[in-house]
């Protein structure tokens, strides 16, 4: 009798708690919804633009602190990896207290940090200030738009996600003019204390995360029956040869990608042209980056397209140009550089996580997934650096851009191959495809 009336108990406490989640949770694809998805977006040009200003900067750290292009490029490399790193830990504290704190914290650590960063007289200070901690307060407002956004949509859910992947695109596009003109005015230091001031935006569009309540969470609420498989390694993986070749070539192709555009103001500097013209280069990357993605996202809805002979074009042609790029002597040709770099990282950041994804059964994704981000995110950070001693030992950037280049061209080898392999099944229903588009951040943070 008495485990009865424990029981009646706790259904009816349960119940209550359904009943007031529902009363405060915003209907799917109302105008509230809209506007979490305007913050989304405002959140994430922001906190992308201001990752991506680093190689703007970046001459200016190196005059400033004299350590060598590949400790100064290691800060902005930390700081830019954040999203993988910290994403597990982010994604547990997100379970934990939900969107609008883990947002509103994260923009407080961004304030927070950014003002320390400009305060620093060591560089070694500010690996933590700007690497540490403003990576994962920028990884805190980037992770929670792709998880919390969706869940407030149904039948735009897909619209919602496209509009918030233009993020580093826009970033590139809308906040690099902004970034360049503050310090061109101010210093670097008042340019990081301005991003502060700016991020204080972020902390109120926290606040539109208001909880929305799902009809699988209302039944899991209910019954507490929900039971989850977890794992944190199964070897099976390792069978899936798509999967180890796409990872591989992931892999390798972002240990070069991201060399290029954290050093190539100072290159342009150093061959004559204007750190004002070299900064406004990154808009044309931007712009081509955030026309792309869209395209690539509905060509993945073609089955009859074999999206891995575009991704390796891409790849390709990005290692050819960034070979030649020595050889660029005019504006215009660094146009022409910039133009496809945005298009090859627009083509491969929203669509070889997809490849990714395809390769493996659906038990596995999970963890496919979690593992293929892990571990191209510390090859993305030891790129930019990787490249600066190359630079540093050979005095001279020709050499580096020689080694991104041909690392780019022997990932879209072996990128190739995995079209010679048998795939695992793959998403098969436009539901599924919606789900998973729900749970994954297939976006890289990537420096310029």
């Amino acid at each position: 009798m008495v485990k009865q009336g424990e029981a009646s108990e706790s259904g009816k406490k349960t119940t209550q708690v359904v009943r007031c989640a529902e009363r405060s949770s915003p209907q799917q694809d109302s105008c509230w919804s809209w506007l979490v998805c305007f913050a989304g977006v405002v959140s994430n040009v922001a906190i992308c633009g201001f990752t991506y200003s680093y190689g703007i900067l970046f001459p200016a750290l190196l005059d400033e602190f004299q350590q060598g292009k590949a400790k100064t490029a290691w800060v902005g490399s930390i700081a830019m990896v954040g999203i993988g790193l910290y994403g597990p830990l982010i994604g547990r504290l997100y379970q934990r207290f939900g969107a609008r704190l883990v947002s509103f914290f994260g923009s407080l650590i961004c304030i927070a940090s950014l003002i320390a960063t400009s305060k620093v007289s060591n560089l070694y200070v500010m690996f933590v200030t700007y690497g540490a901690l403003f990576g994962f307060g920028s990884g805190c407002i980037f992770i929670v738009t792709y998880i919390a956004v969706p869940s407030y949509f149904t039948k735009w859910r897909s619209l919602s996600l496209g509009l918030i992947a233009m993020g580093p695109g826009g970033g590139l596009f809308i906040m690099s003019p902004i970034v360049q003109l503050l310090f061109e005015n101010f210093g670097w230091r008042r340019t990081f204390l301005s991003m502060a001031g700016i991020d204080v935006l972020m902390c109120l569009l926290a606040f539109v995360y208001r909880p929305v309540v799902l009809d699988s969470e209302k039944e899991e609420l209910k019954t507490n029956e929900q039971k989850e498989d977890k794992k944190f390694w199964d070897i099976s993986l390792l069978k899936h040869k798509a999967f180890v070749l796409s990872s591989l070539a992931g892999v390798i192709f972002y240990l070069a990608h991201y060399i290029p555009p954290v050093h190539m103001v100072r290159y342009l500097e150093e061959v004559g042209f204007s750190e004002v013209v070299a900064s406004r280069l990154y808009i044309y990357s931007g712009v081509a980056s955030l026309l792309v993605r869209p395209a690539i996202g509905r060509l993945n809805d073609f089955s009859w397209i074999n999206m891995i002979y575009i991704y390796s074009v891409a790849s390709g042609i990005l290692g050819l140009v960034t070979l030649l790029l020595p050889m660029a002597t005019s504006n215009v040709h660094f146009i022409a550089y910039f133009v496809v770099y945005g298009l090859a990282d627009g083509t491969m950041g929203s669509g070889l996580s997809i490849a990714v994804l395809y390769s493996l059964p659906e038990r596995l994704r999970p963890l496919g997934f979690g593992v293929y981000q892990s571990v191209t995110c510390v090859t993305s950070a030891c790129g930019p650096a990787l490249g600066g001693l190359v630079a540093d030992l050979q005095g001279s950037y020709d050499p580096v851009f020689y080694m991104a280049g041909a690392i780019m061209i022997f990932a879209t080898a072996i990128l190739l191959t995995v079209s010679c392999v048998k795939k695992s099944k793959t998403l098969t229903s436009k539901e599924e495809v919606k789900v998973w588009e729900s749970l994954l951040v297939v976006e890289k943070c990537s420096v310029v």
